[in-house]
């Protein structure tokens, strides 16, 4: 929502419409919030309880793992790296980590997503 906001989108589609709010969460989500912060947690076991749940190792590195996917780019036979993007989305992602542990499910992550990527199109 935070990228939203500060890069306003133009007018969109129906079908750019309807993507970002299905896709984006459903995509990435059960696996930055599933299966790999999962791994990473079992991978480096220690935990302090903030805000009622225990955060590891595996939500610190899978946040910045997310950011780090969304700030590299390649275009015109060139890579990218953007710092701002990266984060604009890996802080945020603390919250759907969060989410996930507070809840053990994924779905509000997913529908947090979803209406972070489709806030700026709507309205």
């Amino acid at each position: 929502m935070i990228i939203a906001i500060a890069f306003p989108g133009g007018k969109a589609d129906t079908e750019t419409i309807a993507f970002q709010l299905t896709m984006p969460g459903l995509e990435e989500e059960p696996f930055y919030r599933g299966v790999l912060l999962f791994a990473l947690d079992q991978a480096f076991t220690g935990r302090k309880r903030f805000l009622g749940v225990d955060w590891g190792w595996g939500a610190v590195l899978s946040c910045f793992l997310f950011g780090l996917a969304h700030a590299f780019g390649f275009s015109d036979g060139h890579y990218s790296f953007d710092a701002v993007t990266m984060a604009l989305t890996a802080l945020p992602s603390f919250i759907a980590v969060w989410l996930r542990l507070r809840t053990g499910s994924v779905l509000l992550p997913v529908l947090l997503h979803n209406f972070g990527n489709s806030f700026s199109l709507l309205g």
